[in-house]
């Protein structure tokens, strides 16, 4: 239980990260880009702790297809954003990084559990 609030409230946490220093690296770029390493680094231990204790196995297959989903349609929508409008697209660019920062290494050890079950499944039978 204790697990689960910390993995909910990581994943609450780093989504708010992602457009609160989206919002950020699009007003104040210098001073985000001299801490994006740090940044980054945040971003992706909250999204390892919420591949650990946000996504329980009843939704794994479902938290893969959304990343999935999210990181294709998200790098279109970011390049359709710098073609149809320049003015915005350091805001989105900057968000959708963040987005991946945090979610690709939850969907890599959520990924990796789901391919273990996969082998103790195949082992078992």
């Amino acid at each position: 239980m204790v697990a689960q609030k910390i993995g909910s409230l990581a994943f609450l946490t780093g989504v708010v990260l992602c457009v609160l220093l989206g919002i950020a690296a699009f007003i104040f770029p210098a001073i985000i880009q001299g801490a994006a390493g740090l940044i980054t680094l945040v971003l992706i231990i909250l999204g390892i702790v919420v591949g650990f204790l946000n996504i329980n196995e009843k939704h794994r297959n479902e938290f893969l297809v959304a990343v999935l989903a999210v990181t294709l349609i998200g790098s279109i929508t970011v390049q359709q954003s710098v073609a149809l409008i320049p003015v915005i697209a350091n805001l989105v660019t900057a968000i959708f990084q963040n987005i991946v920062a945090l979610f690709a290494p939850a969907a890599l050890i959520v990924g990796l559990k789901q391919i273990w079950n996969f082998g103790m499944n195949k082992k078992n039978n």
